[in-house]
């Protein structure tokens, strides 16, 4: 069974591919393999970073229902 990538190794390889390519050192016959990979890399990367704000957003949003329904719940209480 293969492992999950985490976004932390995604961003390593990524750094990795690109410090290879701005010096130059992927021969050309790899160029092609290296770009894919980076690219592919880079669409991970940034699903990722959606997912994360999508999941957080609806934390955060459940957090916000709660305090809205307490306060509407404090508030009933004390005109009761």
């Amino acid at each position: 069974m293969k492992k999950s990538r985490s976004y932390s190794e995604a961003l390593q390889d990524l750094e990795k591919y690109l410090d290879k390519l701005n010096k130059g050192e992927v021969p050309i016959d790899k160029l092609e393999s290296t770009v894919r990979s980076a690219a592919e890399t880079i669409k991970f990367l940034r699903q990722k970073l959606r997912s994360t704000q999508t999941e957080i957003t609806g934390i955060l949003k459940d957090i916000e229902d709660d305090d809205s329904l307490e306060t509407k719940n404090g508030n009933q209480a004390r005109t009761q």
